[in-house]
């Protein structure tokens, strides 16, 4: 089946890309009989006996979950006999309690994989391989995603990982509140240079002393600003520089960009214009700027973004866009779902993963909630689905089901446009992934079994040096040279001579 599923990839794809536990048992049974239209060409989807799922998912606000987790459970268990009990995870902890309910073996089957590496969690025994699952029971959702975007959750010799129906690709920029940015004249459309900023956050600092001009979210000024992480979003241990235009892995931490980057931001941050201890913030930017104490923040950018945040914290939000737009093959694995190894229940999970990807009316209510309650139709959109808003007197501030991190759900290409996007929002987004640059490695996926020890000891090394550096609290001439250091001792050329070789070896089969 394996074969037949990759067969089936690549031969779609031209070639392109190719790079804890589950707590759910089987508790209670139906003997209803079958409802009629859950018949597919496969045959009959529903288990015969009522199985419950335990699906995690990165988002706040939520205060009506069961009364959305009663709909949903409508739906799935008439075509599946499933029932679906959803854990809302806040961002700040959504890295450490997804791993801490993988490695207990309590409180998830399915979730997606985010801010950790795909590879990571495969290795470690986590997550479960799809592949036979996917030939099973997945066709439609991989007709639904796209072979291509399909393949790049490929680890070793099977899939891992399903990516999300989002921005495949992504731009740098800066957040910042539309009233404050015109009440100083600030020309946010046409900042196109971190000295451009610059000036424009000098101009808040001075006549706003009570604002502070840009904060971290969470802790994390800036991700990135234009390499190729070859896998490692949050380590950055062996890159592509300039966007990824040559395969030539280089120790980022050495590089004169990076010395230049974080003294501006050393720089920033003795002149007050970065929050002070902003390494311990736990907020984002969006919720500062809605509490009134901040004017912005760094920010991955994509079609739609300003009125993505303009919904979710109730203010006004524009963008600038400095970095213009590039696709990687971890931009792809940044948000894939996945199933994990301790799941009892693999054939019901992607069975629900399935109708994740492809029903219309799951993912309305998984991603907005109830209509009329949660939102109401205002318009028709391009695709079949309607523009939606929120109902009269409700905003993100009061709303039971707050619509925030659709793109981490499976596929919200399929549902509904939020009021103030163009009625043929999914297209632009379609757009804007074909039309992004790619990486020179754009279908690398990097298996860092045989550098694992380096691997963590290097993180470790990381995690001690880089977000202060970026958030520039840590003076670079004193801090940078340690930080190296230390790097070599913990292993990371061993790493960066390993992605090389993979590199190299997958080049000489798939570029031109």
């Amino acid at each position: 089946m394996k074969k037949v599923l990759s067969g089936l990839l690549v031969a779609a794809m031209g070639g392109v890309l190719v790079t804890g536990c589950g707590s759910s048992d089987n508790k209670g049974a139906s003997n209803s009989p079958t409802p009629a239209g859950t018949e597919t060409a496969s045959g009959d989807l529903r288990e015969k006996e009522l199985v419950k799922l335990d699906v995690a998912m990165m988002s706040t606000n939520k205060d009506d979950k069961e009364e959305v987790t009663k709909a949903i459970n409508e739906i799935t268990r008439k075509k599946l006999n499933v029932e679906v009990n959803l854990t809302f995870i806040a961002y700040g902890n959504y890295v450490q309690q997804t791993t801490m309910m993988l490695s207990s073996g309590k409180g998830v089957d399915l979730l997606p994989v985010y801010m950790t590496p795909l590879a990571t969690m495969a290795n470690n025994g986590q997550i479960l391989p799809l592949t036979k699952l996917l030939d099973k029971y997945g066709k439609d959702l991989v007709k639904a995603i796209g072979p291509e975007y399909i393949e790049s959750g490929r680890i070793g010799d099977d899939i891992y990982g399903i990516t999300t129906g989002r921005d495949l690709a992504k731009a740098y920029g800066f957040e910042m509140r539309k009233d404050l940015a015109d009440k100083y004249n600030i020309d946010y459309k046409n900042i196109k240079t971190l000295d451009q900023l610059e000036e424009a956050l000098t101009t808040i600092h001075k006549n706003e002393p009570n604002i502070i001009p840009v904060v971290p979210s969470n802790g994390e000024l800036v991700r990135n600003w234009g390499w190729d992480t070859l896998g490692d979003d949050i380590t950055n241990l062996g890159v592509l520089m300039d966007f990824g235009k040559e395969l030539k892995v280089v120790n980022l931490y050495e590089t004169e960009f990076y010395k230049a980057f974080i003294t501006r931001m050393n720089k920033w941050y003795k002149n007050g214009l970065i929050m002070k201890d902003a390494i311990n913030n736990t907020e984002n930017a969006g919720q500062m700027m809605k509490a009134g104490k901040a004017f912005g923040g760094f920010v991955n950018l994509k079609p739609g973004f300003d009125v993505q945040e303009t919904r979710n914290n109730g203010i006004e939000i524009v963008t600038s866009e400095i970095v213009p737009a590039y696709k990687t093959t971890s931009d792809v694995q940044m948000a894939t779902w996945a199933i994990s190894n301790g799941t009892k229940n693999p054939d019901a999970a992607m069975k629900l993963l399935n109708l994740m990807y492809t029903d219309p009316e799951l993912v309305n209510l998984m991603i907005y909630g109830i209509k009329d309650k949660h939102y109401v139709e205002t318009g028709d959109a391009a695709n079949g689905q309607k523009i939606i808003d929120y109902p009269k007197g409700l905003d993100g501030n009061n709303t039971g089901y707050r619509p925030s991190s659709g793109w981490l759900w499976p596929n919200q290409t399929i549902g509904h446009v939020w009021n103030g996007n163009p009625a043929n929002y999914w297209e632009v987004q379609t757009e804007f992934n074909k039309t992004a640059r790619p990486s020179a490695a754009y279908g690398f996926t990097f298996d860092s079994s045989r550098v694992r020890n380096q691997m963590t000891a290097t993180t470790n090394v990381v995690a001690k040096y880089h977000k202060a550096l970026m958030n520039g609290m840590l003076d670079p001439e004193t801090t940078l040279p340690v930080f190296q250091k230390e790097l070599k001792a913990a292993g990371i050329d061993d790493i960066i001579a390993a992605k090389q070789s993979d590199l190299d070896k997958w080049a000489a089969t798939h570029k031109k």
